[in-house]
């Protein structure tokens, strides 16, 4: 089963969709975007979208809630993210950069044993479904730049500088944690 719907949030209506594994999409794309990734969620779980409730999305909203209002940091949603080995990889370890931190794409790179595989990070990193939630908006240029975001740079730049705002850490703080996947 595959269930969807619609979550308002100060940034943007986000399409979210569960199984009952976990959560597998949260999207503020563009409609060809967000019809891109149903598409590729239907054929991976071999089953079709519909609209409707799920317990898990109820636990998403709530969370989502918390963290626009600063008040969550980490979220505790299960997710169901298929994926490739190296995909499920890069995703684990953005799930490990803290709220209000940042890394670049060639530091996540080396994180995972792959110097010099910035550009694959940048590739697993823009396949990322579950934005926020999986904090792909977390990575950045090596010169601090923005670049390649799904929901756009202005989102992005709403999303780190909301963080900034209710961190300890300043904007553009670089991670120092260690990735475990």
């Amino acid at each position: 089963m595959l269930v969807s719907r619609i979550i308002q949030s100060p940034l943007c209506p986000l399409r979210a969709a569960t199984t009952d594994q976990g959560i597998c999409l949260l999207e503020m794309g563009s409609p060809e975007r967000a019809q891109r990734e149903q598409s590729e969620l239907e054929a991976a779980l071999d089953t079709k979208m519909i609209e409707g409730d799920h317990p898990l999305l109820d636990q998403l909203e709530s969370e989502l809630d918390g963290y626009f209002k600063g008040e969550l940091q980490l979220f505790s949603v299960p997710l169901d993210c298929p994926g490739s080995d190296w995909q499920t990889k890069v995703w684990n370890a953005l799930v490990d950069i803290p709220f209000g931190e940042t890394i670049s794409y060639g530091q996540l790179a080396a994180r995972l044993d792959n110097p010099g595989g910035a550009r694959a990070v940048g590739l697993a990193n823009g396949q990322n479904r579950v934005s926020i939630v999986v904090p792909c908006h977390r990575v950045i240029a090596a010169d601090g730049t923005l670049h390649g975001y799904g929901g756009g740079l202005p989102r992005k730049r709403w999303l780190l500088d909301h963080e900034a705002t209710h961190s300890s850490h300043g904007l553009f703080t670089q991670s120092t944690t260690n990735a475990s996947v």
